[in-house]
């Protein structure tokens, strides 16, 4: 179990701490020459079962406070009996509260300088203090450096606690924020943290951010012993390689998965009462703070979104650099001055990157399917409405892919690349392909435009309802079920056959077997032939494109889709050591070396081909 102390400046924290463990944790020589805690202080008792964080109680150091809970932590709030509740003391309360820490205790400390109506006194201001806070029942013992015996008691209830605090590793892959790094020498790069969630093994492979860099654990000392794992909830110094020392400070993370954070989050935001009284009006739109989330501390803007009730504090947090976090996570907000604390955040959503658009539908989507309790009732109200990216919801979620597994088999699922979605919603997208391509093919929908015409649909054609990322995959279904023919770029109802005008049908009678012979000739050779102009005849051409009877290779060169077909099928025959040459095709299909260059590059561009240098390499057996 790990013990956050809390408190005021100067009111006995490091003393309790020493007392407590024997340990001094103000290592610093200017802490030592000030008598002032500025830094994080650690140490342990009853073989590292207990660990304590001591933390630094003037308000100037409020980020090294931050950066020293973790929200599964046990609060000792100290208060000194001389002085009672101070402002330090109300604000690490507040702190305490709006990480969610669930569980504490109270020492009024220097009970030694008091009498016992003063002693009782501040007892009741504690409680009043306390009162509407996670600490409201907490035990409060009264404790003097000079009276071994009331140091005893705080000890009996902390060892009480933790056999009741047994941290488990949770479905939940490995976080540890960093708060301390030095070297150390013959083992090299150490860091210090509290593991959030998930656990580490020594010989393990974990991610660094921001860099992204793969780091090797080579050893581990969890709760000031040797090792070979760390957990959730626990204190741990891993030693590292694969960073250079000055890669790596506070506020970065080690990570099961790479990251490279979120930048957008929506909040739902809890302010202090004494914002809350100081403030009297709503929080304006765009208003800076200053964000710490664990061990990591920048700036951002709250603003206001039309997706949620301001009344309701739901507010979008635009960060100035991308942080770590996930679902759930909470984070502490202070004014501008860092003169106060203005509230803390659970994160509901986050996003990565700057998001311009913040009041889009899918978004509102998206906030509102997280809100739920648990990651399974999120992904049930996402597949409802639409698509998932289910890598995107894993790695906000932090889940390992076990869990991701469960809450497929649970559901009735089709893993489209990156996409999870429901088969009932795939099914109404197929239908609403359909009826669309009917639509297109209604004797009133005739015209030939870019998307829709009398012989069918493209892929840009389909409603706007089905995401562009899946249509390609929805046609290609529904040609595979036999619903719908592909011919010429266009998907058709199967068995259609488009009626061609009278003037495309004589055209293409005469230009048709000319079309067909492996060195078709161009349209500027065919205009000359049938005494044409030019551009009226391309005007033809590109309308033969689009009934699916020709495909255009390049500006002024058009080809049926078989003769394509049976130039790809004698490409095969090229295939040999490391591709093969333009002059090789020209001399293998008896063509022109500029219509071979032609009919290659139009090979390449569909995905047959790739040119590698003077060579070309065949990526598929069919065009």
């Amino acid at each position: 179990m790990i013990v956050t102390l809390a408190g005021h400046v100067d009111h006995g924290k490091t003393a309790l701490v020493r007392a407590l463990s024997g340990v001094e944790t103000d290592r610093l020589a200017e802490e030592q020459r000030r008598g002032l805690t500025i830094d994080l202080g650690f140490a342990y008792i009853d073989a590292g079962t207990i660990g304590f964080v001591d933390v630094p109680g003037h308000h100037r150091f409020i980020h090294n406070m931050v950066a020293g809970i973790a929200h599964h932590q046990h609060a000792l709030l100290v208060i000194a009996a001389d002085d009672g509740p101070m402002p330090q003391s109300r604000e690490h309360l507040d702190i305490l509260n709006l990480l969610g820490l669930q569980h504490g205790s109270i020492v009024l400390s220097k009970s030694d300088v008091c009498d016992t109506e003063r002693l009782e006194q501040c007892r009741q201001e504690i409680r009043q203090l306390v009162a509407s806070t996670f600490l409201a029942n907490a035990p409060i013992f009264t404790t003097s450096t000079q009276d071994p015996g009331s140091i005893e008691s705080v000890l009996m209830h902390l060892r009480a606690q933790q056999k009741q605090n047994e941290q488990t590793v949770g479905q939940r892959l490995f976080r540890l924020a960093v708060d301390r790094t030095f070297t150390i020498k013959g083992a090299g790069l150490v860091a210090t943290g509290t593991v959030h969630c998930g656990q580490v093994q020594v010989e393990s492979t974990c991610y660094h951010f921001p860099s992204g860099k793969p780091v090797r654990v080579r050893s581990i000392r969890a709760q000031d012993r040797i090792t070979s794992n760390a957990s959730s909830g626990e204190r741990c110094a891993v030693n590292l390689t694969g960073l250079a020392p000055e890669e790596l400070s506070r506020g970065d993370w080690l990570l099961t998965e790479p990251s490279s954070g979120y930048q957008t989050l929506h909040i739902r935001l809890q302010l202090t009462n004494s914002f809350a009284e100081k403030a009297k009006q709503r929080i304006k739109h765009w208003l800076p703070v200053h964000i710490y989330h664990n061990t990591s501390h920048t700036t951002g803007r709250l603003a206001h979104s039309k997706l949620a009730d301001p009344e309701k504090l739901h507010f979008d947090l635009v960060l100035e650099q991308p942080i770590v976090c996930q679902h759930g996570d909470r984070l502490i907000l202070r004014d501008q001055g860092l003169d106060q604390t203005i509230g803390g955040g659970e994160i509901l959503f986050a996003e990565q990157g700057l998001v311009r658009k913040r009041n889009t539908s899918q978004r509102r989507r998206l906030i509102t399917a997280h809100q739920a309790d648990s990651a399974a009732a999120a992904l049930d109200h996402l597949l409802s409405t639409g698509p998932v990216d289910i890598k995107a919801f894993q790695r906000f979620r932090n889940l390992p892919d076990s869990v991701i597994n469960e809450i497929k088999q649970s559901q009735q699922t089709l893993t489209i690349d990156s996409d999870l979605i429901h088969a009932k919603v795939w099914s109404e997208y197929k239908q609403l392909a359909l009826d669309a391509v009917k639509e297109a093919l209604a004797p009133d929908t005739q015209q030939v435009d870019a998307t829709t015409s009398g012989q069918g649909m493209r892929e840009n054609g389909l409603p706007k309802l089905i995401p562009p990322r899946l249509r390609l995959r929805l046609l290609n279904d529904l040609v595979s079920d036999g619903k719908l023919d592909h011919v010429g770029g266009w998907y058709q109802l199967s068995g259609h056959k488009a009626a061609l005008p009278t003037h495309l049908e004589v055209l293409w009678k005469r230009l048709g077997p000319l079309l067909s012979h492996p060195q078709a000739p161009s349209s500027g050779d065919l205009a000359k032939q049938f005494k044409l102009a030019q551009g009226e005849l391309e005007i033809a051409l590109n309308q033969l494109v689009k009934y699916g009877l020709l495909v255009r290779v390049a500006e002024h060169r058009y080809y049926p889709q078989s003769t394509l077909q049976e130039l790809a099928k004698t490409t095969l025959g090229l295939v040999a050591g490391e591709g093969f040459s333009v002059a090789q095709f020209r001399d293998h299909t008896g063509i022109g070396r500029n219509i071979a260059i032609e009919i290659l590059e139009y090979f390449d561009s569909r995905g047959f081909t790739r040119r590698e240098g003077n060579f070309r390499k065949i990526l598929r057996q069919a065009l």
